[in-house]
């Protein structure tokens, strides 16, 4: 991209110049020109090239020298780190050391505290297990004189004596330890029986306060049933009084539907259903109010016409 331009830059400025008068010269004469300015960018362009690749070699050759001198570097701060890590290493083991051997002489010292504390005490401790020795020494006569005395063949020893004293000691404080237990445990069961009195009493209690109210359910459920049976009842007279009455209403209409197709001269269908009926009933008696109308008022035109006005009048106040 860079020589593009370049030669852009180049052709332009050679050409510039010469622009108004290779507009006046033959062709042959513009081919020199052009030939004669590519070789001169040629030319221009072969000197960058070795300018740059002079300018490249010395770049590599200081590259090469400073990768030489960061390699050395690198080499001397390793083998400085490693002289330090060695140090630091030499120091905290001395360092450890001498704090263990301090450590150690410190618990030793400590040791030696606790023994001489120790054997302190055991001293303390013989003169005065000597006392009480000296002072049990009574006792042993005592019972040395209590074998002479007793009875029993096989008390031989004082130490014979001794498990016998344990053994009744024991079963004594065996006795008394189940004595005591017995009375916790009557306590226990006497708490016990209480509350157990006590919550059967509440349940009792509680079962007659449901069984009363289950009685007054009862007796309301029992009241209701009673208005229920009466509304029930009630409600069959009523769907019989219907049933009844719609009988009734289904055999009069079968009866007029009757009559109605005896006395018509209309063919009727023969229907079985009470609206059907009904409704022929109801054509029928609609067009013998019309022809008794259409009856009176041409039978009224005759009468007039035969016995006057005034006959007519007295005609109408009569069927009033």
């Amino acid at each position: 991209m860079a020589d593009d331009n370049f030669l852009h830059n180049m052709g332009k400025r050679k050409t510039m110049p010469h622009t108004l008068v290779l507009e006046h010269v033959s062709p042959a004469t513009r081919l020199l020109e052009k030939r004669r300015q590519m070789f001169e960018v040629q030319e221009s362009l072969e000197q960058q090239k070795q300018e740059f690749f002079r300018k490249e070699e010395v770049f590599k050759r200081r590259e090469e020298v400073l990768k030489k001198k960061d390699l050395e570097l690198q080499e001397s701060l390793i083998r400085f780190s490693k002289f330090l890590q060695e140090n630091d290493s030499k120091r905290t083991r001395a360092e450890k050391k001498a704090s263990d051997e301090i450590k150690l002489r410190h618990q030793k010292e400590a040791e030696i505290e606790v023994l001489n504390t120790a054997h302190a005490e055991l001293k303390g401790e013989k003169k005065t297990t000597s006392e009480v020795v000296e002072k049990n020494m009574s006792y042993q006569k005592y019972l040395e004189t209590v074998l002479d005395v007793a009875d029993e063949s096989n008390l031989h020893e004082i130490n014979d004596l001794l498990m016998r004293y344990a053994t009744l000691e024991a079963t004594n404080s065996d006795l008394r330890n189940n004595k005591k237990n017995s009375e916790i445990q009557q306590e226990q069961y006497r708490t016990d029986l209480q509350s157990y009195t006590k919550l059967k009493t509440d349940e009792i209690l509680n079962l007659n306060n449901t069984i009363s109210r289950l009685k007054k359910d009862l007796e309301q459920c029992e009241r209701n049933a009673v208005i229920h049976q009466q509304e029930k009842d009630q409600a069959l007279h009523y769907a019989s009084q219907k049933t009844l009455e719609h009988g009734q209403v289904c055999m009069a209409s079968v009866n007029l539907f009757h009559r109605c197709t005896t006395r018509s001269k209309v063919n009727h269908p023969p229907y079985t259903n009470p609206v059907d009926q009904l409704g022929v009933l109801g054509d029928w008696i609609s067009d013998l109010g019309a022809i008794c109308k259409i009856w009176r008022q041409t039978g009224r035109t005759q009468y007039v016409a035969t016995h006057g006005k005034a006959a007519l009048q007295k005609l109408t106040q009569q069927e009033d």
